[in-house]
């Protein structure tokens, strides 16, 4: 074997590692998707208490993210991304156990804390290791890894929850996550000893670039927390759908969007204009949305374009702002950077579900929600319009182009 193809499995087997770690820690989240009906009946919940449940899990993640963050740039990627699949399996084990409402509100949280470890963790390591030019494959699939964590809760959590109980099928899951721990020391190299972050300034993490991308990772996240987490929930009572089918439908959505965030990711590296991919995917998101929308009078089919449109647009955006983040922060502060970013995002991810949970308790419809799921797509279209107009109206400033915080203007 020649040191370029030893070099070439090394790095497969690292993605796959880092895909692994994205799946594990933000499992919980599809999870509480396509076990909502089994959820909600055993424990007597109303839909909105169900929503902050996976709002405790998405609010707790981006309230500790910007902390997360800069310790990750302290401590190193490594022993963040361990902790990760320690805490995303000991949340999903006390989310298997939970007897009651409260209970699975504090697992939320205990699985929040891995949720805001993915981003900072994963990032920090490929940043460090991984070359420009080489990270957009590798950060496609890294992003990935939640839609593949995605598809096998659509496809297999529904099926063991029938066959055996969802609480077992949960605790299953935990057991492969903490089964993940070994390969850690096998396939990540250590960090380095003497990190530059600790003389950086902190200034880069809280920059103009990284600011618009936590406004615009803010809405996405609330127009596509909401839509996620009760498509299943949408087909079984509005199109009904049985549980299987309904999870396959969010299954196949976070299939198509594995390859969706690959494709984006490499796009808008080899294009350098990543604004521009993010207005595009915005814009498509509010295209998918009315699909959902009007499914109830149009028929089925529509929920599958709509639900496999949003995977292969609204959900591609997290590779494409993760990789700006890489590309703008640099190794120094990546991980304070993506910490930052990931606060807009999951605070979006958070009040998402409980206020279109909200909304169809009281209007008994799930109409009105959608239409605020298409309203905040448009919102982050729009942002991302006006940002790339200013952006161009600055002189010297070319949209990431690669290099440091300097090279890029601020």
């Amino acid at each position: 074997m020649t040191g370029r193809q030893a070099s070439e499995i090394n790095r497969t087997r690292f993605t796959v590692l880092m895909a692994a770690a994205m799946a594990a820690a933000t499992f919980a989240g599809p999870a509480f998707a396509v076990l909502a009906r089994f959820i909600i009946d055993d424990l007597s919940l109303t839909r909105a208490e169900f929503g902050w449940i996976v709002a405790a899990f998405s609010a707790v993640g981006a309230i500790a993210s910007p902390t997360i963050g800069r310790l990750t740039d302290r401590i190193g990627g490594r022993r963040t991304v361990t902790g990760i699949f320690v805490i995303s399996g000991v949340g999903l084990l006390a989310v298997a156990a939970a007897p009651s409402f409260l209970w699975l509100v504090a697992a939320g949280i205990l699985t929040g804390i891995g949720q805001a470890s993915a981003n900072p963790g994963t990032n920090k390591l490929i940043s460090v290791h991984i070359p420009l030019g080489r990270r957009g494959a590798v950060t496609g699939v890294k992003q990935s890894g939640v839609q593949v964590g995605v598809f096998l809760a659509g496809m297999l959590l529904p099926a063991g929850a029938l066959a055996w109980g969802w609480r077992t099928t949960m605790a299953i899951a935990a057991g492969i996550s903490l089964l993940m721990l070994g390969g850690i020391g096998l396939i990540v190299p250590p960090d380095p000893a003497h990190d530059p972050a600790r003389q950086t300034p902190s200034r880069v993490v809280w920059s103009t670039p990284v600011l618009w991308l936590t406004a615009f990772g803010f809405l996405m996240g609330l127009a596509g927390g909401a839509v996620n987490t009760y498509i299943p929930l949408y087909g079984e009572e509005e199109l009904g759908l049985s549980v299987a089918v309904a999870g396959s439908v969010a299954g196949l959505a976070g299939l198509v969007a594995f390859f969706s965030r690959i494709m984006w990711a490499r796009h808008s590296e080899r294009t350098s204009d990543y604004i521009r991919s993010l207005t595009q995917i915005a814009g498509l998101s509010v295209v998918f949305a009315a699909a959902l929308l009007v499914a109830p009078k149009g028929g089925v089919w529509l929920l599958w374009v709509g639900a496999l449109g949003l995977g292969a647009s609204a959900t591609a955006w997290n590779a494409v702002g993760m990789l700006a983040v890489m590309v703008f922060a640099g190794h120094e502060r990546s991980g304070g950077a993506s910490g930052v970013v990931l606060f807009g995002f999951l605070a979006g991810l958070g009040l998402g579900p409980p206020i279109l949970g909200w909304s169809v308790d009281q209007q008994g419809s799930y109409g009105p929600g959608l239409w605020g799921v298409m309203l905040t797509f448009g919102g982050a279209a729009l942002l991302a319009i006006l940002w790339q107009q200013k952006t161009r109206s600055r002189a010297g400033f070319p949209p990431y182009k690669g290099g440091s915080p300097r090279e890029n203007g601020d």
